[in-house]
């Protein structure tokens, strides 16, 4: 296992560039440019898939301007809100969910490094991001985004480029009930209790294993980019664990929608 992830170290700069000089070729990178700025100045809504959504009134959200991220469908039964997009980062969950995504009636926009995990009748109906090497958070879609540890670094930089201000974030607790390697893939047992649904990860299946530093030093970039061009990112997840972001109470994030919904 660990010659296995030295293996991996030592090709991730070739695989990226490979990857990179494919997406440059191949990708249909017209639906991705097509989202710049389209929420300019409006706020918008990250959600997450921590526990806490079970908790979080996102009906009260309804219509606001919102990225949902990896298996956040499995929450619709249960709630009138919809993201405006989808994003995934992850190849497992790419490759797990591919015919939920192929079927949504959003968006959906995977990492180009899992495209080849996705069966051929599934992949045009997709849309497409690079990863860049660096975790640089990048303010041009077009020329990829900054890797993470977590889906939400994305789509953090995803809301960004769709010019929203501010940002909330929900379901981003920050916490897991999990001990053992970081940023690897393991097969789960048991309910999954780190998720809003028990059946997020099944058990037998395989998950990717948090990495809450990693995490941490990438939200801290994205506050900055925030930051320094004058706009926001506020943490409404109930009882979330994150101490990067402002927090703010759910009255407040209240607030902040009904500002969406006079323009």
């Amino acid at each position: 296992m660990a010659l296995q992830h030295q293996i991996i170290a030592a090709t991730r700069p070739a695989r990226y560039l490979a990857s990179t000089i494919a997406y440059r070729l191949l990708a249909n990178k017209g639906r991705l440019a097509a989202l710049r700025d389209i929420h300019l100045g409006r706020p918008m809504l990250v959600v997450g898939n921590g526990p806490s959504l079970n908790t979080t009134p996102l009906d009260d959200f309804t219509g606001v301007p919102s990225i949902g991220m990896n298996k956040i469908d499995l929450i619709y039964p249960r709630t009138r809100w919809r993201p405006s997009v989808v994003v995934c980062l992850n190849n497992i969950v790419a490759q797990q969910h591919q015919d939920h995504f192929a079927a949504a009636e959003v968006p959906v926009f995977v990492a180009w490094k899992a495209r080849w995990l996705i069966r051929s009748k599934n992949r045009d109906k997709l849309s497409y991001f690079n990863t860049t090497l660096s975790n640089r958070f990048s303010t041009d879609a077009r020329r990829g985004f900054g890797s993470s540890a977590t889906v939400t670094y994305i789509a953090l930089q995803m809301a960004y480029w769709m010019g929203a201000n501010p940002v909330i974030l929900f379901g981003v607790d920050h916490s897991f009930n999990y001990t053992g390697p970081q940023s690897t893939y393991q097969k789960r047992e048991g309910i999954d209790v780190n998720h809003f649904d028990p059946n997020y990860f099944k058990a037998g299946t395989f998950w990717g294993t948090p990495d809450l530093d990693q995490s941490e030093t990438d939200y801290g970039l994205a506050r900055d980019a925030y930051d320094a061009d004058g706009r926001k990112v506020f943490d409404a997840t109930v009882g979330g664990r994150l101490e990067v972001f402002d927090k703010i109470s759910l009255e407040e994030a209240r607030k902040h929608a009904k500002l969406e919904q006079r323009l």
